[in-house]
């Protein structure tokens, strides 16, 4: 019941910290993203029981969560009006003898990169935010990185996950084994029209909506639950498989002529088997000064866009695919940079690191980068295309941008500069937002590769999936979470939902 201020009063039992002052309100208001919204208290569990307790109290009393962790989602999948539930301290650590390490959702994905590490293996969907976001978010969005390309999202890199349901039961599930509501749950999917054939964009990631195409052919709860945005239940550990440290690696850098070589070198990138394939647009190298004082200064004076490929391996196979990459060039009309040790390695990625640091504090005076169109993906062959569409729609609205993202997935992470000064900046950006939707729809993607849909892209399923998978989407929530206590306007969108609320104009967090 809510107390007399207007928040919640403390769920009986409950052995975290549970408060309401404006100061610690305010604290989880905000993330990563240009999203703020005031949540009417904040819940601190310290473990899962806590987290079922909790759970299901706000089932008896009607009080959503919003779980969260690191803060460094983008599009709203971690503010709301509800409890907010912040998930840092649940950080327990354990090595089970199948090899896979078992963490809880509050550790960071450094410390679960360095704990793979130790053990002579490494984690290799680990995002960029690595030092500041949670395993609970990068599991709520399916999260990736660089070496996604080669290795797949976070997904597919999950043994088992504990969680707590809507109703406030812990259930404790492994990946691949059934569950029997999850089952009943895939066999009223399978019934509903163009659910077989299934219907999916083509795309080589995706963490918009609910992922039909993984869980639909086998029942597999765990794969619907990765990327569920704290939705369908409440991550309170999880279990995931490590990957062997390569022998050796190398990271070509090679300046691009013109946009379309990007889908050639998408498709070579492929061929050789890269662990990853990125790119920098025009604007990204003019602001953070790459053309003149970095490691790849000489390669993009004049260039209008950079790529980077990687490659491992066995160390006697790596000469084959550097010189591989060198023809590439070669066809490209281009020079090329190849870093083999780890210092040169390390040396070329500072162009990748430095991203997001540099789109916070270099933008021009009077203008503010909000991720609002931020990861979207499309098929394989489209990347032009839609870095074409894309230009021409900012610059139809006289917008400026920093384009950037992981060209062998066709996943482009894009940043607006919008001139908060103009009276009509918000009439702007949902012009922008709107186009793009539209965009990204005709050529057969999704709006999310990385960062899930938070409440920003919610609203456009239908536009994006189409009917019978936005239909299906809705079936999934309704199903685990009847009451729409989880993350209510998250994945699927509340009635009237608009896709701007809590839009803020300010400097984001590096």
């Amino acid at each position: 019941m809510p107390s007399v201020s207007g928040a919640p009063d403390p769920p009986r039992g409950f052995r975290g910290a549970f408060v309401s002052d404006p100061a610690r309100r305010e604290e989880a208001a905000t993330v990563s993203g240009p999203i703020r919204l005031v949540p009417s208290a904040v819940a601190v569990p310290v473990d899962a029981e806590d987290v079922a307790a909790l759970t299901a109290w706000a089932a008896a009393e009607g009080v959503s969560l919003v779980p969260r962790g690191g803060g460094t989602g983008m599009p709203g999948g971690n503010v709301g009006t509800g409890v907010a539930v912040d998930l840092t301290r649940l950080v327990a650590t354990r090595d089970h003898p199948d090899g896979t390490l078992e963490v809880g959702p509050g550790v960071t994905g450094t410390a679960l990169d360095q704990g793979a590490r130790r053990r002579g293996c490494f984690f290799p969907p680990l995002p960029s935010s690595a030092s500041r976001c949670t395993v609970g978010g990068m599991v709520a969005n399916n999260a990736a990185g660089v070496r996604t390309f080669g290795h797949g999202a976070v997904r597919s890199w999950v043994a088992g996950l504990d969680v707590v349901l809507a109703d406030g039961s812990l259930l404790r599930l492994e990946s691949g084994q059934a569950e029997p509501r999850f089952a009943a749950l895939r066999d009223e999917l399978a019934e509903l029209p163009g659910m077989a054939p299934l219907a999916w964009p083509a795309v080589r990631k995706n963490s918009s909506g609910y992922a039909l195409d993984a869980f639909l052919p086998g029942g597999d709860p765990v794969a619907l639950l990765v990327g569920s945005e704290g939705t369908l239940g409440i991550l309170t550990s999880a279990r995931f498989r490590l990957a062997p440290e390569p022998e050796a690696r190398a990271l070509a850098a090679v300046p691009l002529r013109e946009l379309e070589a990007l889908d050639v070198v998408a498709l070579e990138a492929r061929r050789l088997g890269a662990s990853a394939c990125e790119f920098f647009g025009p604007r990204f190298l003019d602001i953070a000064g790459l053309r003149s004082a970095s490691p790849v200064a000489d390669l993009t004076r004049t260039a209008p866009a950079l790529a980077l490929i990687e490659v491992e391996g066995p160390a006697a196979e790596l000469d084959a695919q550097v010189e591989a990459l060198a023809g590439l060039a070669r066809r490209l009309d281009a020079r090329i940079e190849v870093g083999r040790t780890t210092a040169e390695i390390d040396r070329l990625w500072e162009v990748r690191h430095a991203a997001s640091p540099v789109v916070a504090a270099s933008a021009e005076h009077g203008l503010v980068s909000m991720q609002f169109i931020e990861d979207s993906v499309v098929p394989d062959g489209c990347l032009a295309r839609y870095l074409r569409g894309l230009d021409g729609i900012l610059a139809g609205e006289a917008t400026d941008a920093v384009v950037f993202g992981h060209a062998g997935d066709g996943n482009v992470h894009v940043n607006p500069l919008i001139d908060v000064t103009r009276p009509d900046w918000r009439e702007r950006v949902r012009r922008i937002l709107e186009a793009t939707v539209d965009l990204v729809a005709s050529l057969g993607g999704t709006l999310a590769g990385e960062h899930g849909d938070g409440r920003v892209r919610a609203v456009y399923h239908e536009r994006v999936f189409g009917p019978d998978a936005a239909r299906a989407f809705r079936t999934v929530k309704e199903r685990l979470d009847p009451s729409g206590i989880l993350n209510p306007g998250v994945v699927v969108p509340l009635e009237g939902q608009d896709p701007l609320q809590g839009l803020t104009p300010r400097r984001r967090r590096a």
